[in-house]
């Protein structure tokens, strides 16, 4: 399903069907994301790795977690090419099933108590396959958004997708809090499946949605001139290195500090007495300010460019860490809600300025394969293991945050100095250059 007519109409019949079907897909992406962190910050360790110590098995949890980081890249080439190469709605489809279905699997899943070594390893091959899947879902729903867009709005309509990733996290934050609300005993036994299952409906209402989504009148142009490349990933390595390299470098805000937030926080909290309910709540809350922010930040990218609006939030990401841990130190739910705001809200919303941004950096013959690689690279290397870090960190740190506050402002301060040697791409066209390929050539300065 292909539309037609001049720029204007294509945009006007199709955004009432692209904008749900793409927000959708990033909703249920970061609600499989969340769920799964909140439940090895909480509940893993205990039901799968009963045989460690508490440290332990909470280490051992958070490990699983990582795991699916792995093979994000792996999902981003594959899903990268696919779309690529068949179509930006093809590929939307398969990583929205895939994810949904290993999300759902999870919940069905018989626990060390009943399998033994086998509860962990099945949960090892779900992560796996959520990786997968996630390694090319938001990516996948940006580009097909930008490339509909007008160019004059093209910021604030590709940050959409992006307050699909807040709702998911506060989602998920909002059903995990609702059952760990539960008894002890009942939390254990059943009540930690219910959020991974919810996924099933959450699916079947995008899957319904996405189908009904056009192609990319960019991706159709590309077709139509036989312009698309054979190995797409492979071209724009060759092609725009050091632009890939600055790309991975800029997203390290949102590789690892995102998950210092909404998943080591709720372990670190735990760890202070804090009630589990209260530090999902304070999640929820910040997840909301992200999704208002978001589309604002985009809007904003429209009038002042990429450059400035990313750099600015770059800046305020490397002044909150401190205060976020010394918020969450006072034990006080008011001020803990303040921190989440300040971090998930302000800082953390610079998906809405890096969403057309990522889009206009690579020519539409690897657009999805260069999107894709430049965010879910840093994820391997950053955003699984993040946890971990934070749980060694604190450890080498008596028990104090500092050195994980100190990390966090270096990848923020490393991320502002690559988007500076980034070009401003704001209003360029997005339609592909066909032979020759004079976009697609790096340039000095790039």
């Amino acid at each position: 399903m292909t539309p037609t007519g001049t720029p204007d109409q294509i945009w006007a019949e199709s955004r009432r069907r692209l904008i749900p079907g793409t927000v959708i897909g990033s909703l249920i992406e970061w609600y499989d994301i969340a769920v799964y962190g909140q439940a090895a910050a909480l509940v893993f360790g205990t039901l799968f790795f009963p045989q460690f110590s508490d440290t332990a098995g909470r280490v051992a949890a958070f490990a699983t977690f990582g795991v699916g980081y792995f093979a994000r890249p792996l999902g981003a080439m594959i899903f990268g090419h696919v779309g690529d190469k068949y179509g930006r709605r093809f590929s939307l489809v398969c990583t929205l099933l895939l994810m949904g279905i290993a999300t759902v699997v999870i919940g069905l899943l018989p626990t060390y108590a009943g399998i033994g070594m086998l509860a962990p390893v099945l949960l090892v091959v779900c992560r796996l396959l959520q990786g997968l899947g996630v390694g090319a879902e938001y990516v996948g729903a940006v580009t097909m958004v930008a490339e509909f867009a007008p160019a004059k709005k093209r910021g604030y309509f590709a940050s959409l997708p992006a307050s699909g990733v807040f709702l998911g996290i506060g989602l998920a934050a909002a059903v995990s809090a609702s059952v760990s609300a539960l008894p002890n005993d009942q939390l254990m036994s059943w009540g930690w499946r219910v959020p991974f299952l919810l996924s099933f409906v959450v699916v079947g209402i995008g899957l319904l949605i996405r189908l009904r989504v056009p192609e990319s009148p960019v991706f159709s142009e590309l077709k139509e001139a036989r312009a698309r490349t054979k190995v797409p990933a492979l071209t724009m390595i060759k092609a725009m290195p050091k632009r890939l390299l600055l790309v991975m470098v800029a997203n390290g805000v949102l590789a690892f500090n995102i998950y210092v937030v909404q998943t080591y926080s709720l372990s670190y909290l735990a760890g202070k007495g804090v009630a589990k309910s209260s530090a999902l709540v304070a999640v929820l809350v910040g997840c909301a300010v992200g999704a208002a922010v978001i589309p604002v930040l985009g809007k904003v990218s429209d009038r002042s460019g990429r450059k400035p609006v990313y750099l600015a939030v770059s800046a305020f990401c490397a002044l909150v860490p401190f205060p976020f841990f010394w918020l969450l130190d006072t034990r006080n739910v008011g001020l803990i809600v303040l921190a989440f705001a300040l971090a998930l809200g302000g800082c953390l919303a610079m998906f809405g300025s890096q969403a057309a941004f990522y889009a206009e950096l690579f020519p539409a013959q690897y657009r999805f394969s260069g999107f894709a690689l430049g965010r879910e690279i840093p994820g391997a290397v950053l955003s699984g293991p993040a946890p971990v870090i934070c749980v060694g960190l604190v450890t080498l740190g008596a028990g104090s945050p500092s050195l994980v506050a100190v990390a966090m402002v270096v990848v923020a301060v490393a991320g502002l100095l690559a988007v500076l040697a980034l070009p401003e791409t704001r209003g360029i066209d997005l339609a592909p250059m066909v032979e020759p390929f004079p976009a697609v050539t790096e340039r000095a300065g790039a």
